[in-house]
């Protein structure tokens, strides 16, 4: 699939070919024709195998089609060429981020302005929740106010409550052990209603007898599990996946037209930094807008996506996975597969799956999930003291069939150093049986928990990692629950997974200015100033082809994206400073002039477009700060 990602950038490593800085390219034209646009007396790091840099680039319809010398590259120019003079800035490669969850942060920052009935999500408000009648009251006040149709389902959001630590051990109480199906009945008795868990849905959900009459398969539930039971040994509403996963189907079918405004908006946040694509798993709901926003021509990022709908939903994975065979790459180059996988594997901070002893409590849920939400391991059935006995792993043989059947593995959540240690087990026990090639391009997500001594391992098995430095972050909470030498080895280290072999690309996993996590890669500081894993810090060279051309490679495009090479599509922005010589505590300030998407200006900043009297059809002229406004301002977002 993509031996490349694995082999070829790893090698590029090892030969230090990664922090070399070349002369100027020769022009190369790669289709006939003047160009459309040429930039020029600019610093282009092209970030290709020698991380050359030119003056000057090319671009005919949507692909770049030279790159060189600014008298080699103007010399191509005719008479409909928009010619662009950079005054010396920089030019880099369209930012290609290989795990971010925008479709959920655009309805978190722009859905709020809707009503929930809009928006098919209702909140549930735990700011003055003493009592489990507080939150029943609430969704019986939805139930009475919006008179659902009976039969219908109805999601009730909590949020992210217990989500990196936060909430209380009081709201766990209420959420977890206090409010059942039959609670939820009292208030919901005629709809199929789920409720969040205040962790991400895919993790579980409590739902009403309704909902669970919908979804139960006795024959599934008992084997795989994972449901929570009473004292009478009944189930009592709480799902974990793969049972939890049965409700996503009924909850993830919202009209692409409510969807696509929000979506849209936030897309073009993402292009005022400078991301042209975007990798995450993608529920059907958010393919429909995208489609929709597509044929409007407002689509302006490339997607690669995960088919997270499938996990859970086939029966027999042995059987029905060969459906799936090789359908990784498939697409177009503006929306395309790159695996199908379970999404998750564990649980996120307090519920990561880890060996690692707790020294004090993470966070309030600990007593929940002691090593956390372990999906992989048999001895896992759920909560500790909730869950039914379960005869055999769905998680587990889902991913060893999943290999056998030349389906690929990634976009998943991979958040504790138990999770991918039992990973590679399943992957070393599948190239015994198999041969090195049947787990080819396979990545592992995250990095948050990675013990050191895996990586051998790891780059043995030719397993890519893609890397979220925001979990850098996370220092001071790992150490207060693991201990210092845990915070400064196990949290993305980076450096070392390169130093072993291993091929890693760059991910955000959340909604912030993509320049402030690549400054967080460069200086391992977390948000009071204190470093951790500084030994792990990567050169900016190394931090750029990690979010370009590393990246091209675990979205499965490497032939597309990820450089400025003549042939390749032209993706590209334009930065406002110097990114290889400034300070690295000033990369967060970095702002894009101009962003490029196939060949078409999709960005401008208002002072460039002022500088070069550029008037693009469709791009959006802004700042990053001023489409961030929006979110606060209430300015209507549609069609």
């Amino acid at each position: 699939m993509n031996s490349m990602f694995v082999r070829t950038t790893a090698c590029l490593v090892m030969l230090g070919i990664g922090s070399a800085i070349a002369g100027q390219a020769q022009s190369q034209p790669a289709q006939t024709g003047a160009p459309d646009y040429i930039l020029h007396n600019g610093k282009v790091l092209t970030v290709d195998n020698g991380f050359t840099i030119a003056a000057a680039v090319g671009v005919t319809g949507s692909q770049v089609s030279a790159v060189g010398s600014n008298e080699a590259v103007l010399q191509l120019r005719g008479p409909g060429t928009t010619v662009i003079d950079l005054r010396g800035r920089t030019v880099i490669p369209g930012l290609i981020d290989t795990h971010i969850h925008f479709h959920t942060y655009a309805e978190n920052a722009y859905g709020s302005k809707l009503d929930p009935n809009q928006l098919l999500r209702y909140p549930l408000d735990w700011r003055a929740v003493v009592t489990k009648e507080d939150v029943l009251n609430q969704i019986k006040a939805y139930m009475d106010k919006y008179q659902f149709a009976p039969g219908r389902w109805v999601y009730f959001d909590n949020g992210g409550i217990f989500v990196g630590g936060r909430g209380t051990a009081e709201q766990a109480g209420i959420l977890y052990d206090q409010i059942n199906r039959w609670e939820l009945d009292r208030v919901a008795p005629n709809n199929p209603i789920a409720v969040s868990l205040g962790i991400p849905d895919f993790n579980g959900f409590l739902v009403n007898s309704k909902a669970l009459d919908i979804v139960w398969d006795e024959d599934f539930f008992n084997k795989y599990g994972r449901y929570w039971r009473d004292e009478q040994g009944q189930p009592e509403g709480h799902l974990e996946p793969p049972a939890s996963r049965l409700v996503l189907e009924h909850v993830m079918n919202r009209p692409p037209e409510v969807l696509a405004p929000l979506y849209k908006a936030y897309l073009e946040e993402m292009a005022a930094s400078g991301l042209t694509s975007a990798s995450s798993r993608m529920p059907p709901e958010t393919l429909r807008a995208f489609d929709l926003l597509e044929s409007r021509g407002e689509m302006k990022l490339r997607v690669s996506y995960g088919k997270e709908e499938i996990f859970g939903t086939l029966k027999n994975p042995q059987a029905d996975l060969a459906a799936f065979r090789n359908i990784a790459g498939t697409g177009s180059d503006k929306m395309w597969v790159t695996s199908v996988a379970p999404t998750a594997v564990d649980g996120a901070t307090t519920r990561a799956c880890t060996n690692q002893k707790r020294l004090t409590a993470y966070g309030p849920i600990d007593a929940f999930w002691p090593v956390g939400q372990c999906h992989n391991d048999n001895e896992f059935r759920g909560a500790a003291g909730k869950g039914a006995p379960i005869t055999a792993n769905y998680y587990k043989e889902w991913t060893m069939q999943s290999a056998l059947n030349g389906v690929r593995f990634a976009n998943t959540h991979v958040a504790g150093d138990r999770s991918v240690a039992l990973l590679l087990d399943m992957v070393e026990e599948l190239q015994r049986q198999a041969g090195p090639d049947v787990t080819n391009g396979w990545a592992f997500d995250h990095c948050f928990m990675v013990d050191p001594d895996d990586l051998e391992r790891a780059a043995r098995l030719q397993i890519a990692f893609s890397c979220a430095p925001k979990y850098i972050q996370s220092g001071p909470l790992v150490a207060n629950a693991y201990g210092d030498e845990v915070a400064n080895t196990f949290i993305g280290p980076i450096k070392s997974m390169l130093d072993a072999g291993i091929a890693v690309s760059f991910e955000s996993d959340r909604d912030v200015y993509v320049w402030n996590d690549l400054e967080i890669l460069l200086t391992r500081k977390d948000r009071s100033g204190k470093q951790w894993g500084l030994q792990e810090a990567v050169d900016r060279a190394t931090a750029l082809k990690m979010i370009t051309r590393w990246a091209a490679d675990y979205v499965l495009r490497p032939d597309k994206l990820g450089s400025l090479e003549p042939g390749k599509l032209a993706d590209l922005v334009v930065l406002d400073k110097d990114y290889m010589t400034i300070p690295a505590e000033e990369i967060s300030e970095l702002r894009p002039q101009l962003t490029m998407l196939d060949g078409k200006v999709i960005f401008l900043h208002p002072d460039f477009a002022s500088e070069t009297s550029l008037e693009p059809d469709g791009a959006v002229v802004a700042t990053y700060e001023q489409l961030r406004e929006r979110r606060t301002t209430g300015v209507r977002l549609d069609f």
